[in-house]
């Protein structure tokens, strides 16, 4: 009996040895749902990148300033990196702000600003997010518990600078010293 016993929590802790922990987060891909337009959603998702419970996300940003919907999968230009607490696209986000790394000429507005990309240079997790842009800019987000890590590769040679906007009361980029 003793020789049974003994066996068997042998055998068992071989067994653990070689019983691997599931790293079950390179399973997910937060772009799944972001395939979303007001005549047809299908998720109304966006791909955040932050820590459980924490006080807001960052996401890239392929949809129009201030109207919800901040990624679209269909999209092929991103307008900025933004900081985000929205729920669901049915919810606009409201006292945000966005990054957006620009190489040559600074332009403010969100049409000429925005760079094109392609979803071959995206990798999208809950704990990483990186694009490749078609400038020559690389994006690069990884959550901390009150925000994020954001690191931008500039192409060489090129002025480069970081435009910030801002929503305040649905208008985008109004100066907030002239509030009312």
């Amino acid at each position: 009996m003793v020789k049974a016993v003994l066996l068997l929590f042998v055998g068992l802790n071989v067994l653990s040895l070689y019983s691997q922990k599931v790293d079950l987060v390179k399973y997910v891909n937060t772009l799944q749902g972001t395939n979303s337009r007001f005549e047809l959603t299908r998720g109304n998702t966006y791909p955040t990148t932050a820590l459980p419970f924490a006080m807001h996300t960052w996401t890239p940003q392929t949809g129009v300033n201030g109207d919800g919907w901040k990624y679209q999968y269909e999209k092929d230009s991103i307008r900025g990196f933004q900081q985000a607490h929205q729920c669901s696209a049915w919810t606009n986000d409201y006292a945000v702000f966005s990054l957006m790394p620009v190489a040559g000429k600074l332009v403010v507005d969100q049409f000429g600003r925005a760079a094109k990309f392609s979803h071959r240079n995206e990798i999208a997790k809950p704990h990483y997010y990186k694009v490749s842009l078609d400038n020559g800019i690389t994006t690069e987000i990884s959550p901390v518990e009150r925000g994020a890590h954001l690191r931008f590769s500039f192409p060489k040679r090129k002025k480069c600078v970081c435009n910030l906007g801002w929503l305040y009361r649905n208008e985008w980029g109004k100066d907030l010293s002239q509030r009312g």
